[in-house]
């Protein structure tokens, strides 16, 4: 297994700036599991990409949130500074789409979809999908600032748990990927659930007030885009409190 420290240097080359300012093409809405899981062309711009299919599951899909009181058990280390929630947003939409998906494949027809969804995902080497959530999940723990007193094995273990953590999701979620192929139901309810659990793990790592703010920041701007464009007009944003306006700038700024 790699460790959090051979991992700066995929941090590096998937980092946002990448895919931010690339492409600006918005997605309509349409209706239905199949359309949400389908391939999205390679000019669309991820995170239009990504609320869309959203947007699209979340309207059948109850969300499944992490418990509460769980989170912020495991740390093992003193931690003085947290990155903002604008650096937190992308995996909390990471999140959604996996709880949407282990759900999707409970029903064989909806296993097409969800390789074709998948297959995307992976493709592309470091312009993936799957790079730039790694890269954003990384740059989220890399900023973690820890208490100066802390002893250096203490935060390189807890290093080590976040980077675990998300390095299973990954591997869980291209398992899934490969096992769809094969069409073996207890193996692809096992990976789905794997990659669910791993990154509920990750996320049990947040302070329990973050995650409580981003998961609000996500509902209210999902509610402020009227137009359903995954992209929030000067009227759309001002429907937010002025915290969550500074939040969400900061986001679209770093991260598109």
């Amino acid at each position: 297994m790699r460790t959090y420290s051979k991992a700066i240097l995929s941090l590096a080359l998937c980092s946002p700036p990448a895919f931010t300012n690339a492409f600006f093409h918005p997605l309509g809405y349409e209706s239905g599991i199949q359309t949400s899981l389908k391939a999205i062309p390679d000019h669309l711009n991820r995170r239009n990409a990504l609320f869309t299919s959203l947007s699209i599951v979340l309207s059948t899909v109850t969300v499944c949130s992490v418990n509460a009181a769980s989170l912020s058990q495991t740390q093992v280390a003193s931690i003085s500074i947290w990155p903002g929630i604008e650096n937190l947003e992308p995996m909390y939409e990471l999140k959604l789409s996996i709880d949407a998906l282990q759900t999707a494949v409970s029903d064989p027809k909806n296993w097409p979809y969800v390789k074709k969804r998948l297959d995307k995902f992976f493709k592309g080497a470091l312009l993936s999908e799957k790079n730039f959530y790694f890269g954003v999940g990384l740059q989220y723990m890399n900023d973690i600032q820890y208490s100066k007193s802390e002893l250096p094995n203490y935060v390189l273990l807890d290093k080590q748990g976040r980077y675990d953590a998300l390095e299973k999701t990954m591997k869980s979620l291209e398992n899934l990927q490969k096992t769809l192929t094969k069409e073996d139901s207890k193996a692809i309810q096992d990976y789905a659930k794997d990659s669910q659990l791993a990154l509920q793990s990750w996320f049990a790592l947040v302070p329990e007030e973050d995650f409580r703010a981003v998961q609000d920041l996500f509902l209210n701007v999902k509610k402020a885009d009227i137009n359903r464009d995954g992209v929030l007009s000067a009227d759309e944003l001002s429907s937010l409190s002025t915290e969550q306006q500074d939040i969400w700038k900061k986001r679209v700024d770093k991260f598109g």
